[in-house]
Formats: C-alpha cells, structure tokens, sequence
C-alpha cells in the first residue's frame, strides 16, 4: 500500500504542475497466492498416487507440432508428477484466490491438461483444451482433488496440522483488504467488447446440460 500511496502523490503533484485535476478509479486489487505447506503435502502424496495420464501417439505428436510451431522446447507432454522440493518463489500472477489464501490455509495445483512450455495466454494453450489431452489431465486433477478432500474428511487431525501451520507461516503478516471500502465492481468493463462479439459467441453456447463419461 505504501507504493500504490506514493503513486497518488506522484498524479497529485502532476496535477498541481499541470493546473489540472486528477481522479483514482481501483479496478482490482487482490494479494499473491500462498500455499499452506500442510495441505501441499497431502495434495502431493495424492498426486503420486493417481499418477501422470498415460498419453496416445496422436496427443504426444499434437503436443510436439505445437511446441514446434510456436518455437519453445519440443519434449511433449509431461510424463511424471513433480516432486515438492520445499518452498517455491513467489510468481507474480494473482487473483482473487490470494486474499482467500492469506485468511485460510489453502492449496494449489496443476494438472497436466495443456502442452507444457507454451503460455497460458496464447493461442496455442487454446487448442488441447479441446482434445483428450485437457479430458486426461482434468480427470487426474479431479482424482487428487476428491482424494485430498476425503483423507481430510477421514483425518481431523490434518485439519488441526494445516490450521498450526498456516498460523506459524502467516504470523508476521496481518491481512487487510487492499479494496477502498466503498469500491464498485466495475461492470461496464469490456462491455463494448463483450456486445460486439456476443452473437458470434452465442453459437458456441452449450444448448443442452453436459454429460461426463
């Protein structure tokens, strides 16, 4: 909050400069995600026990052409789980799962339902969403999550273990919500956008409820 202050300062002695006026809109402000090391363990031994997905031909050489065409490192797909080496380093990306993780203790993990090396935000990250390679890595994520979920259910005392933890790992930092106290949503944001393409994108609407087999 200190930088965001000495930025208001900053738009204020422009404004003086300047004999102009000056207005603060907060879009969003959310806090990093944090993982309690409790439930990071639990998560990774249930994922050591579902296991990476056993990839096809045809999806490992999908995932080879994509990191070919998009030039990262060609190695396909991912074919082991990742071993927790401790604690990780802090990643810059946030949402609005960060404030909830600095209030409860909370875990975080990837499944492999997209071709590794290639970014999240490019076009390429949107074509195995639509191949049974997102189908594979969504039903292993979904084992470990439902496996996660029963041990707790099952052992009460990992509840005690992950509220101790999270309160040695959070006790030097008092959370607060960095949103003004009287911040709207902002609704109209992309709204021209979102009016523009919404007939087009209403022929992709699903018409009738999902069936999972």
């Amino acid at each position: 909050m200190a930088l965001f202050e000495r930025a208001k300062k900053v738009a204020e002695g422009a404004a003086l400069m300047t004999n102009t006026t000056y207005e603060v809109e907060v879009q969003s402000a959310v806090w990093p995600v944090r993982g309690n090391q409790t439930l990071a363990e639990l998560v990774q031994a249930e994922y050591l026990r579902v296991g990476a997905p056993e990839w096809s031909a045809e999806e490992e050489d999908l995932a080879r052409q994509l990191q070919e065409a998009v030039r990262v490192k060609v190695d396909g797909l991912s074919q082991s789980v990742s071993i927790m080496k401790g604690p990780a380093v802090q990643k810059p990306a946030s949402n609005d799962a960060g404030d909830v993780s600095w209030k409860v203790p909370m875990a975080k993990f990837y499944f492999p339902s997209n071709v590794p090396n290639i970014s999240y935000h490019h076009w390429a990250a949107g074509v195995a969403l639509a191949t049974s390679i997102a189908h594979k890595g969504a039903l292993a994520g979904s084992k470990v999550l439902a496996a996660s979920v029963l041990e707790i259910f099952r052992n009460p005392s990992i509840v005690a273990q992950a509220k101790a933890s999270f309160a040695e790992e959070t006790k030097c930092v008092a959370y607060f919500s960095m949103l003004p106290p009287d911040q709207k949503p902002p609704l109209a944001l992309n709204h021209a956008t979102m009016e523009r393409f919404r007939a087009q994108m209403r022929t992709h609407y699903i018409g009738g409820r999902p069936r999972f087999v």
